[in-house]
C-alpha cells in the first residue's frame, strides 16, 4: 500500500490561500470589531489569486510557492495595518499577473513541448486559468472603496466565495471545472489513447484487420524485446524497417489498433521502461531516467509520464521510496 505524502507544494499553496481568506475575519475578531465586508471580499479574491498560481501540466512548482508566500505577506500587511483595500489588493493581483506572465514566457520559450499530444489539455488548462483570472480581476475592479455603498461589498461576497470554492475544487479534484466532467474525461481518454478507433468499413474482423493485427503483434514484440525506443532519434521509418513494412501502413495500423499516434505509442513504451528503472533504483536522478528512456528533455518526459502513469515522475519515485521504507 502506498504511503500518502502529507506535504507538497499544492498543500502549502492551499494553506497560504486559506490564510488570505481567513486573515480579515481573524483580525477583526481579535480587535473586537465586526469584519468589514469589503475587506472580506478582498481576502477571498486574494485567496483565489493564490490558488490560480498553482502550476498546470509540467510547469515548475517552486515559483508558485514564492509568489503565494509574497501574496500572503502583502495581504497580512494590508489587513493588519488597516490599509485601504484599493491599495493592497492590486498589489496581490500584480504579483499574480507577474507569475502568469513569467509562466507564459517560460512555456513559449520551449517550442518543442508545444507540439505534443498534451498540447490540447494544456490549452484547456490555460484557458480555464485565464478565464478564472479574468473573473477575479472583474470582481476586484467592482469592489467598492471606503466611500462606496456597503451593500455592494456584501453583494460581492457570494460570487467571491463561489469563485474560491470553485478554485479549491479545481485544485483537489484535478478537474478544470471549465468543461463538463464527461467532456474532460473524453479529452483525457483521447490523449491517453484509451479510445480505440475502428475503420468504418470493419463491422466484423475483416482480412485487412487480421493483417493489421499480425503486424501490430510484430511491432509490440520488437518494442518489448529490442527496445529501439531507447534511441532518442528513433522514428517511424526505423520501426517500419524493423517489421518489414512501409511507414504509411505502419502508422495507420498503430493509430487504429492502439488508439495512439506514433509519438504517443513510443512514449508509452519509454514511460514503462522509465517506471521500471525507478522501481529498480528509486535513487536515480529523474533527468538521468529521462535520458536513459530516450526522451529529448525532462519536460517531455514529465508530461508523457503523467499521461501514461497518472502522476508525475517525482511523485511516482516518492511512492516507490515510501514503499521501500515501509518494508
Amino acid at each position: 500500500m502506498r504511503k500518502k505524502i502529507v506535504f507538497s507544494f499544492s498543500h502549502c499553496v492551499c494553506g497560504f490561500s486559506l490564510g488570505c481568506a481567513l486573515l480579515p475575519v481573524v483580525a477583526a475578531v481579535a480587535s473586537g470589531a465586526f469584519p468589514d465586508p469589503a475587506v472580506m471580499d478582498a481576502g477571498l479574491l486574494a485567496a483565489g489569486a493564490v490558488l490560480l498560481l498553482l502550476p498546470v501540466m509540467d510547469e515548475y512548482a517552486a515559483p508558485a510557492l514564492y509568489y503565494a508566500a509574497a501574496s500572503l505577506a502583502v495581504s497580512a500587511v494590508g489587513v493588519l495595518a488597516a490599509l485601504p483595500v484599493r491599495l493592497w489588493l492590486p498589489a496581490v493581483l500584480l504579483l499574480h499577473g507577474c507569475c502568469l506572465f513569467r509562466r507564459a514566457r517560460a512555456h513559449y520559450e520551449q517550442l518543442q513541448p508545444l507540439f505534443r499530444s498534451m498540447a490540447v489539455w494544456y490549452s484547456v488548462e490555460n484557458h480555464a486559468r485565464y478565464s478564472y483570472s479574468l473573473v477575479l480581476y472583474l470582481l476586484s475592479a467592482l469592489l467598492p472603496g471606503t466611500a462606496g455603498p456597503r451593500w455592494l461589498a456584501w453583494a460581492e461576497i457570494p460570487p467571491a466565495a463561489v469563485l474560491y470554492v470553485l478554485l479549491l475544487t479545481r485544485v483537489h479534484t484535478g478537474r478544470t471545472c471549465f468543461l463538463r466532467p464527461s467532456r474532460e474525461r473524453e479529452i483525457k481518454d483521447l490523449i491517453r489513447g484509451n479510445l480505440r478507433t475502428v475503420p468504418a468499413q470493419a463491422g466484423e474482423k475483416t482480412e485487412e484487420m487480421a493483417r493489421m493485427s499480425r503486424l501490430y503483434a510484430r511491432v509490440v514484440t520488437v518494442m518489448e524485446q529490442k527496445r529501439p525506443f531507447l534511441d532518442e532519434n528513433f522514428g517511424l521509418d526505423d520501426l517500419a524497417a524493423a517489421v518489414f513494412t512501409n511507414r504509411g501502413y505502419l502508422s495507420r495500423t498503430i493509430n487504429i489498433l492502439s488508439g495512439r499516434n506514433f509519438s504517443q505509442f513510443v512514449n508509452y513504451f519509454r514511460v514503462r521502461y522509465g517506471a521500471e528503472l525507478i522501481r529498480k533504483d528509486p535513487t536515480l536522478r529523474l533527468i538521468s531516467v529521462a535520458q536513459m528512456c530516450g526522451f529529448h528533455s525532462s519536460p517531455s518526459f514529465n508530461a508523457a509520464f503523467k499521461v501514461n502513469m497518472g502522476e508525475t515522475p517525482s511523485a511516482f519515485q516518492e511512492h516507490i521510496r515510501a514503499q521501500g521504507l515501509a518494508k
